[in-house]
């Protein structure tokens, strides 16, 4: 047998991986088809735009947990939380959080919007990150590590991230999409990803996103 056959999955976890293909592949079909209506929205109606896609994807996370897995906490990497996932929850939120409070310090310009934004803000920005990585790096990355392991999983995962995020630029109905931007998705989902297979949870991935969703509004 030669080393580019070895390397190919085999048909059984290809089959045991159309489950997570259907939730997925259907939940983008209806994320892009979403972001029509959202598009059509007046300004007045902006809480649709912010709750809208967190009720889409509790439905999802739902659907999973009844279909596949009934202790999804356990399996996702929320529960139970370790001394060592705390710790490298802190220290990666401290990371991130002082990397942006170091850009600003050498010359970012600042936003300000960190201490004027009202609460319900940081309460939906907040559990929409939740919300992602329970989705994205809970279910979706911990079955493909399952099937075809954290080499496969996780470029994966950050790639399935980066496509899920491209509709969302068109909701406020704008195309404006800069390759920086783009990259940084890629990046930090791929982080999120080594983090969450290095720590065993999914704590770490979260500290990661929300202190840098929190770090840009320095």
């Amino acid at each position: 047998m030669t080393e580019s056959n070895r390397s190919l999955p085999t048909p059984q976890p290809l089959a045991a991986a159309l489950p997570l293909a259907g939730l997925f592949g259907g939940l983008f079909l209806v994320w892009v088809g979403s972001v029509f209506w959202l598009r059509q929205l007046p300004p007045s109606d902006g809480w649709a735009r912010q709750i809208y896609p967190m009720l889409l994807w509790i439905g999802a996370i739902a659907l999973w947990a009844v279909w596949q897995k009934p202790k999804l906490l356990a399996w996702v990497g929320l529960l139970p939380v370790g001394q060592r996932a705390l710790a490298i929850t802190a220290a990666t939120f401290i990371a991130i959080f002082g990397w942006h409070a170091l850009r600003v310090a050498l010359g970012r310009p600042p936003s300000g919007l960190l201490s004027q934004l009202p609460t319900e803000i940081y309460v939906f920005m907040l559990g929409g990150i939740l919300l992602n990585e329970v989705l994205f790096h809970g279910i979706l990355q911990t079955r493909l590590t399952e099937l075809f392991g954290p080499k496969i999983s996780i470029p994966l995962t950050a790639v399935v991230v980066l496509a899920f995020r491209l509709p969302s630029f068109f909701v406020a109905g704008t195309t404006g999409m800069e390759p920086v931007m783009l990259y940084s998705i890629l990046l930090l989902s791929l982080l999120a990803g080594i983090l969450r297979h290095v720590s065993g949870s999914l704590w770490p991935a979260i500290a990661l996103q929300a202190g840098n969703a929190l770090g840009t509004l320095l």
